[in-house]
Order: C-alpha cells, then sequence, then structure tokens
C-alpha cells in the first residue's frame, strides 16, 4: 500500500535525516520525542510523556601521546574530561590488575580485562561478578585514567561505557595494542563534557479494555542516526498507530517509544518498569520492534512467556507471511520489560540483524542505505492484520 509507504518513508528521512542522532538527553533526542509526540496527538491519542533525569554527553574528541609518538585514540562514551601524564601500566587479567600499582599513573587494559563489554554499575538485569570486580579495582585505585584495548583489531569497542564511572577512559582499536605494551609514559586529553538533562518516554494510547502494547526505543548511540536501530521500529509504530486507530477496538492501543535503551543505565525502561508495569493483568500482550526492516533479510519473530493457545494462534497466522520466520528466543530488547513481569511478548527484528551488530549498529554505518522499505512495509501489514485478528 503506498499509504504506507509514504508515511515509513517521511518518518525515517525526519528521524534519521533532519534530526539525526537521538542521545537520550540530547537536542536530537528531544525533536525525535516531539515529533512522536506530535505525530501520535494528531492522528487522536492521548499522549503523555514519561520523565527522567539523564545525561548530555559531549565528545569533542581526544589525544594520545605515547613516548612522544601520537597514537589513535578515543574517549570512551560517557566519559569524564581529562589532560592528564603519567607512566603507563599495562594489565591484562584481573590478578594483575589486583596486584597493579596505579597511583598517578594512566592504566592500560587489554587481553582477559577487555574480552567483552563492561556492565554499567547500574544495570540490574546482569552485571557479572568478574565485570564488578574490575569497576572495583579500578575505582579503589584511582589511576589518573585508563585506556581500554579493543577485543576487535580495527574497531575501537568502549569497553567501559558507564556514566556513574568516575575515573577517564579512552579506548583504542586492538591492532594498536603493540603502541602501548613495554611504553613509558603518555599524555591523554578527553575533551568531552557531562551535562545534565531531563528526557522522556512517549506513551501514547486510545480506547479502553486490556491493552496491546507496542513498543520501540527512540534513542541511538551518539555518533549514529540509527536507522536500523531503532529508526525503523519508531516509523513502524507511528505508521501502525495511524492504521489501527481506524478500527473499531474491543482493546486499549498503547504506544511506548522507550527513551534510554542505548543509555548506560536505562533510565526510562526503568521508570517505566516502576510506573506502568504494576498491573500486568491489564495487558492482553506486548509487540517490541527493534531492527526492522535490514536489506537482504527477512522479518523475524521470537515469542516470550506466551501461552500455548497464543504460541499456536500466532504459529498459524503467520504461515500466510512468507517474509516473516520464527526464531529461538533472544534475552535482549525492550519485550523482556514484559515478558519478566507474565505479560506475553513478541519480538520483532530482522532476521540476519547480528551479520550488523559488530561492525555497524552504533555506528555512521547505520544510516537509511542499509534498510528495505519494502520490508517495513510488510512489518506494518503483517502487525495491523495480527492485531485486527486478536482482537476478534
Amino acid at each position: 500500500m503506498e499509504i504506507i509507504k509514504n508515511s515509513l518513508v517521511r518518518h525515517m528521512e525526519k528521524l534519521c535525516q533532519e534530526i539525526g542522532p537521538r542521545a537520550t538527553g540530547s537536542a536530537g533526542n528531544k525533536a525525535a520525542v516531539d515529533y512522536a509526540a506530535e505525530t501520535f496527538r494528531s492522528l487522536g491519542y492521548e499522549v503523555r510523556l514519561q520523565e527522567f533525569p539523564c545525561m548530555d554527553w559531549q565528545n569533542n574528541g581526544a589525544e594520545l601521546i605515547v613516548d612522544g609518538q601520537t597514537v589513535e585514540v578515543a574517549a570512551a562514551e560517557y566519559a569524564m574530561p581529562c589532560n592528564v601524564s603519567g607512566e603507563l601500566v599495562c594489565v591484562q587479567t584481573i590478578q594483575e590488575l589486583a596486584a597493579a600499582d596505579l597511583t598517578n599513573k594512566i592504566c592500560v587494559m587489554y587481553g582477559e580485562l577487555c574480552k567483552e563489554p563492561i556492565m554499567p554499575k547500574s544495570m540490574v538485569f546482569w552485571n557479572g561478578e568478574e565485570h564488578q570486580a574490575i569497576i572495583r579495582e579500578l575505582e579503589q585505585k584511582q589511576p589518573l585514567a585508563v585506556i581500554t584495548v579493543s577485543f576487535l583489531e580495527e574497531v575501537p569497542v568502549p569497553i567501559i561505557q558507564d556514566g556513574d564511572f568516575n575515573v577517564p577512559c579512552g579506548t583504542v582499536k586492538g591492532a594498536l595494542l603493540s603502541s602501548l605494551l613495554n611504553r613509558k609514559t603518555a599524555n591523554l586529553r578527553l575533551m568531552t563534557e557531562r551535562k545534565p538533562a531531563t528526557a522522556a518516554n512517549v506513551i501514547a494510547t486510545f480506547g479502553k479494555g486490556k491493552k496491546l502494547a507496542y513498543s520501540a526505543h527512540i534513542d541511538t548511540k551518539p555518533t549514529t542516526s540509527g536507522a536500523l536501530d531503532n529508526g525503523t521500529g519508531v516509523a513502524v509504530l507511528l505508521t501502525l498507530a495511524e492504521q489501527l486507530i481506524q478500527n473499531e477496538l474491543d482493546n486499549q492501543l498503547e504506544f511506548v517509544l522507550f527513551n534510554g535503551e542505548d543509555y548506560y543505565s536505562m533510565p526510562g525502561e526503568m521508570m517505566f518498569m516502576e510506573q506502568s508495569l504494576n498491573h500486568p493483568e491489564e495487558y492482553e500482550f506486548a509487540i517490541n520492534v527493534d531492527g526492522a526492516g535490514m536489506q537482504n533479510s527477512t522479518i523475524s519473530y521470537s515469542l516470550y512467556e506466551c501461552p500455548d493457545q497464543l504460541t499456536e494462534q500466532l504459529e498459524n497466522f503467520t504461515t500466510d507471511y512468507s517474509t516473516i520466520k520464527k526464531v529461538e528466543p533472544w534475552p535482549m530488547g525492550d519485550h523482556m520489560l514484559f515478558a519478566g513481569v507474565g505479560i506475553p511478548a513478541v519480538a520483532i527484528t530482522s532476521t540476519q540483524i547480528y551479520l550488523l551488530m559488530e561492525a555497524v549498529m552504533h555506528t555512521p554505518k547505520d544510516n537509511l542505505s542499509i534498510v528495505d522499505f519494502q520490508r517495513l512495509e510488510e512489518t506494518v501489514i503483517f502487525l495491523n492484520n495480527l492485531t485486527t485478528a486478536q482482537m476478534k
């Protein structure tokens, strides 16, 4: 349907081209929230903004000089500013970190300590003891700064991304490890700023009865326009809201645009859990859209806390959709907020999304050039038909 495609293109161009990056607390994030809220209001939905305090993190670059030689470096996301000089101390295991004297020194972490991103201190859903131990050692020893070495050779994956971590932190790609090992001194300058800000979830409702919830996150990482993560999810929901309000409803529609899914402490999700999920019996089911519309990929769905009858209904329904594939559950994403309190939940994404997660997601490469609008149109039609079928 041309009207659906036109709506999707309009929303995606607004979010990903005109507004661009939508990091929680930023001006772009506020512009996206205002745009989505006004779109829902214009369709006839009742809209409320669920506000919460956060940080608007500004990054104006980083510089690293090691034994007089410049080494490429990036500020870790949410890092404090600094301009420090000191002896380099390189550690690759928790044992080496525990034994190291880091007073007035710059700590270089690599190897086992940097095999994966470390969970933020405030992460309540999962925070392994090994991660906690690394952060605890660093905070007790208080080095001048920390430089983490990425587990990817050509991508400076930040190992520490935590606005509650108060040691300045930079990151380098794995190929530069040799530029740091067996070196004596370094100067690290991080030109960053932490500014207090306010952001908000967007919650739009229409009708009465048990809730049919549809969610997507509206925020991005600071350096990406976030087309697949998650401009497509927001565009699908805004377009779906336009379609569904034309139907006679026996249920209440609830559209939730979470803010802060790509932020270190997930403040929007936490607030929604505390304020809006106290009565899970009010919900019929919830559908979360994140990462839909990838080129050269089908659409996938997975089920969480769905009773056998609903599972059978969904599986029977999708047999008529050749581009919709069932996949195994993946315990990541905002669908887990609903499933965690027993609400039947469905996660919608692209079947091949994992191919993009390391090299494309959270980077400038996640733009409109990798979006398949036909797949997005199919997603809207599928969700519209699924919802109307469930309401009968």
